[in-house]
């Protein structure tokens, strides 16, 4: 399977048998790596450009580079959709610190980057027509808007998520919520959309729906949420670039609004769809 899917390496289109990641790479011993996943639409990759820009940005703020310009890893994606014996992907970026002569410190100009392309697993769209539920985890993520690779906390719970029936975690600091292990969130509260900003990883698609709202004359804020906030929220929306956007109907066990999806949910889905299909043009 793995052979039908094509990859960047050094510079070059790959097969992914032929990415070699050294035993020394700050990736493997010290977790020190980011990444980014985004989908492709009609044979492009959706917001690519947005995709760069915040890869770009969690570089720089750990002293990372990343070895393509823009122009160049718009190009390095589109000839790895042509070569992609399907147009149903979603396209990994990955960079790491790179081998380590002393294990630890960072060698400028050594850094491991490749893309990856997955064959893509759409969500059932029961998902969307009847909702999801969250379940709580006490984390807060050091330095939140660097997408580091590590998900080790979600991974841990991962148990306790399938005995419950929850979709995801949603990370809780102090009595505020900061976003879902794979998603952002956002809230309705008397016809209002709310969501964080400062305390999370900036959200492609949350950032997108949320000028979709404005342009839809949604009301809009960029806040922080309290926890018991958010219990008593109308609706809960989470997003990502794999899902688009999930209604949230049960947090914890309790019902959020009425435990359906709800109309600003709906309102946004349909723009949002519009959305992907005006990137078509």
């Amino acid at each position: 399977m793995e052979g039908m899917f094509p990859a960047f390496y050094q510079g070059k289109q790959v097969t992914v048998d032929q990415i070699i990641i050294s035993p020394s790479d700050l990736g493997m011993l010290r977790g020190f790596t980011i990444f980014d996943v985004m989908v492709v639409e009609y044979g492009r990759a959706f917001l690519w450009e947005r995709h760069y820009d915040r890869l770009a940005l969690s570089a720089q703020s750990i002293g990372l580079a990343v070895p393509l310009s823009k122009e160049a890893y718009g190009a390095a994606l589109a000839e790895l959709i042509a070569h992609s014996s399907t147009q149903e992907l979603v396209l990994r970026t990955v960079l790491s610190g790179g081998p380590s002569e002393n294990g630890f410190s960072p060698e400028p100009g050594r850094e491991t980057f490749y893309i990856l392309t997955e064959e893509r697993h759409r969500l059932p769209l029961s998902v969307y027509a009847t909702g999801v539920k969250l379940i709580t985890l006490p984390y807060e993520r050091y330095l939140p808007q660097v997408k580091f690779a590590n998900h080790a906390i979600s991974l841990w719970d991962l148990e306790r998520r399938k005995r419950e029936d929850a979709f995801d975690n949603l990370y809780v600091a102090q009595g505020m919520i900061s976003e879902a292990s794979q998603g952002n969130i956002l809230m309705v509260k008397d016809g209002v959309l709310v969501t964080p900003r400062e305390e999370v990883l900036w959200g492609i698609v949350q950032g997108l729906v949320m000028e979709l709202a404005e342009a839809a004359h949604i009301p809009t804020q960029w806040r922080s949420i309290s926890l018991e906030e958010l219990f008593e929220a109308d609706e809960i929306l989470l997003t990502g670039s794999s899902k688009g956007i999930v209604p949230v109907v049960s947090l914890d066990g309790r019902k959020i609004g009425d435990g359906k999806p709800g109309p600003v949910c709906a309102q946004l889905t349909k723009v949002y769809l519009d959305s992907i299909r005006a990137s078509a043009v």
